[in-house]
């Protein structure tokens, strides 16, 4: 027979489980299905079919586990949980009292879920999961406590599946070994780049007082902007790329675009090459697949011209970058949108990639300089929040190590 705190458990996994669907769910349809109003919404893949999908499979889960539970445990000889459960004496049993982890997983979905319901309340028809304009801004309710209520509660709502999914048999496992693998993953990208370092930009530097920078930021709008070096050894760069002033930098260029080591760095360093095959690759391959055809097939899109290229001004790069200055010791790029748009735009952006030979130190020093901005009208902030900054700089190291297998031996 059923246990009264089996029923109970039951009752509050399965209730769990029906206030996480809903936070994942969009509370409104979108506004604007057809067009992005902003140009700008990259994760609508993530808000749209699988933001239900994922709030379906959370219900449907939570729904066995809570079956399960009230018919536990598989010592009575139960015949209803067989049916469920073919194997119940494999089940551990502290997925099915109320211990610790499961009470503070179900207070956390809970307390989440009353967060996150409140911002949709407190929004009605103006909270979508797409970019829209509201019609007022909202400062009484939650919002008059937190500023971002609805991610703080969808926080707390995956810790709270999260804690429950990881007291599961294979859930448990998978995470286990999901977080293992992150880890090690996570801690051998932070080795590869160890020697990527990042060095303050000041604003007397040459690239904010460039023509260019002058024409493509009129009102000079705050900049996001960073400096990555890298500095190696000459004993270990191509000795080719020496003979001549200006081969080693067009050398460094192709290595941040190809995206792939050369077959130097394959044969020598499979490790690293394997490294290698990030860098620019994906972006590359997602521009590719939106941009081009016919009117960009000028443009450099395949490894082999990205590698081949000797990058003088004028060069448009997967319809996203162009080549606008070219000295023997740097070449510098305007990014941010598409080269086809040569005005002033709402988002763009200066790249320079550079090297300084220094024989008295024995060293080459590469530099990866990057310098974001809103050039079409007045910004009081920086273009990217400090998290952005953050990821870019990880991408930026990864460029960099991709490019230096291109130019040592």
């Amino acid at each position: 027979m059923t246990s009264f705190s089996s029923f109970t458990l039951s009752l509050f996994i399965l209730l769990a489980g029906y206030l996480s669907a809903i936070c994942a769910m969009p509370p409104n349809p979108p506004t604007t299905p057809q067009r992005d109003p902003y140009g700008s919404d990259r994760i609508r893949l993530l808000t749209g079919t699988f933001a239900i999908t994922t709030g379906r499979a959370v219900l449907i889960s939570s729904v066995y586990h809570a079956l399960v539970t009230l018919f536990y445990p598989p010592n009575t000889n139960n015949g209803i949980l067989s049916a469920i459960c073919p194997h119940p004496e494999n089940l551990d049993p502290q997925i099915f009292t109320s211990s610790p982890t499961v009470v503070l997983s179900l207070l956390a979905i809970a307390s989440g879920s009353a967060i996150r319901l409140s911002a949709f309340g407190g929004l009605g028809r103006n909270f979508t999961f797409y970019l829209s304009a509201p019609d007022r801004l909202i400062t009484d309710g939650v919002y008059a406590y937190v500023q971002h209520p609805s991610y703080t509660g969808l926080v707390l709502v995956v810790l709270g599946c999260v804690g429950l999914f990881s007291i599961m048999g294979i859930f448990g496992r998978f995470l286990r070994l999901t977080t293992i693998g992150g880890a090690a993953t996570v801690g051998g990208f932070f080795w590869y780049t160890r020697n990527d370092v990042f060095e303050p930009l000041p604003l007397t530097d040459r690239i904010f007082h460039s023509a260019r920078f002058n024409v493509l930021n009129p009102l000079r709008n705050p900049t996001t902007h960073d400096l990555c070096i890298r500095r190696v050894p000459l004993s270990d760069i191509d000795p080719t790329l020496l003979e001549k002033k200006g081969k080693l930098v067009e050398a460094f260029c192709a290595g941040v675009w190809s995206g792939w080591g050369t077959h130097r760095a394959a044969s020598i360093h499979s490790c690293r090459a394997n490294n290698n095959r990030l860098g620019y690759a994906f972006q590359r391959a997602y521009l590719a697949r939106k941009y081009q055809g016919p009117e960009t097939a000028h443009q450099l899109w395949s490894r082999s011209e990205l590698r081949s290229s000797s990058y003088e001004p004028g060069t448009l790069i997967t319809d996203h970058f162009e080549v606008v200055e070219k000295t023997p010791d740097r070449i510098v790029v305007r990014c941010g949108a598409s080269p086809r748009v040569q005005e002033v735009r709402p988002s763009d952006g200066l790249f320079e990639m550079s090297v300084k030979v220094k024989p008295e130190e024995g060293v080459a020093e590469f530099g990866l300089k990057s310098c974001f901005f809103q050039g079409l009208g007045k910004a009081e902030t920086q273009p990217m929040p400090p998290h952005m900054v953050w990821l870019h700089q990880q991408y930026t190291k990864l460029w960099m190590e991709t490019a230096i297998r291109n130019v040592v031996r």
